[in-house]
């Protein structure tokens, strides 16, 4: 390699790192506005691009005493953990099944799950809010849950069936000669091995679920039950132009997913390159 061409690369090499770190400002900076305006007093926000002058408090101690948080964050992490575990468990097994059986049937099954990818959610809200009425579960969490689940599936099916062709059979016939039951032998010795395709469908799922606000503004009635993302439009509509304390509210929703972000994002980068490469 000659030295103009190591010079050409490392011209080309500063480049993307260039690239790279304004794409990242560009995503990065509205979290940084965001937090940094929870810190403003209401008279601060005449100049919006303006820094707190000082480490104002006063927005979150509203927050706090107008909004119960706590029982919101528990709203939504029900809506989370439930469809996290009702999809993970029924979404793992036919992912399994679908890859290791080799008949036409399940073929066609898996085609139908990846049907269920492309449908819109919104193109069949009419048809889902008369099921609510009709199973009697409109204002409940539960039918959320099922939607959710319902919604998810076909992903996680896609997700754990790529993840499971890059296992070998051995593993299984060795566990199977042992006397381990079809259903211990999979969620014993398979499923654990599947856990970059769990923690993927966990990170996209709970971001998703978190920041949605059609479904609960639909499907949920009763304030008590109510999620982050509608309890900051309703707050947001009670103080109209008080921008601290709706600052402060959307801060306090966007730090779990921040958290949770930096302690599983190497499962996230994991499985999104091994199900490309495996699946």
């Amino acid at each position: 390699m000659t030295k103009l061409s190591v010079t050409m690369r490392k011209i080309k090499d500063a480049i993307y790192e260039i690239l790279c770190l304004l794409l990242a400002i560009v995503f990065v900076y509205p979290v940084f506005y965001m937090v940094q305006a929870s810190f403003k007093t209401h008279k601060e926000f005449g100049n919006p691009l303006s820094f707190p002058s000082i480490l104002y408090l006063g927005n979150y101690m509203q927050v706090f005493k107008q909004v119960d948080v706590f029982q919101v964050y528990f709203n939504t992490l029900i809506l989370c953990v439930g469809t996290l575990s009702l999809t993970i468990f029924l979404a793992s097994m036919t992912g399994y099944t679908l890859a290791r059986m080799k008949h036409i049937f399940f073929r066609i099954c898996f085609f139908i799950f990846i049907a269920g990818m492309i449908i819109p959610f919104q193109s069949n809200l009419v048809l889902l809010f008369k099921m609510a009425l009709f199973m009697h579960l409109y204002d409940t969490r539960t039918f959320l849950i099922l939607l959710y689940t319902a919604g998810g599936i076909p992903l996680a099916v896609f997700l754990y069936m790529g993840f499971t062709k890059s296992i070998p059979r051995e593993i299984e016939e060795s566990a199977w000669i042992d006397g381990c039951g079809r259903f211990r032998m999979f969620w014993v010795i398979v499923f654990p091995l599947l856990l970059p395709a769990t923690g993927t469908y966990i990170i996209m799922t709970v971001y998703g679920i978190w920041n949605d606000f059609m479904g609960p503004l639909i499907f949920l009635q009763d304030v008590n039950k109510m999620t982050l993302m509608t309890k900051i439009f309703q707050y947001k509509l009670e103080k109209n132009v008080d921008y601290g304390p709706i600052f402060s509210l959307s801060v306090l929703a966007t730090l779990p997913l921040l958290v949770l972000f930096l302690f599983t994002q190497k499962y996230f980068i994991k499985g999104l390159t091994g199900g490309a490469l495996k699946g």
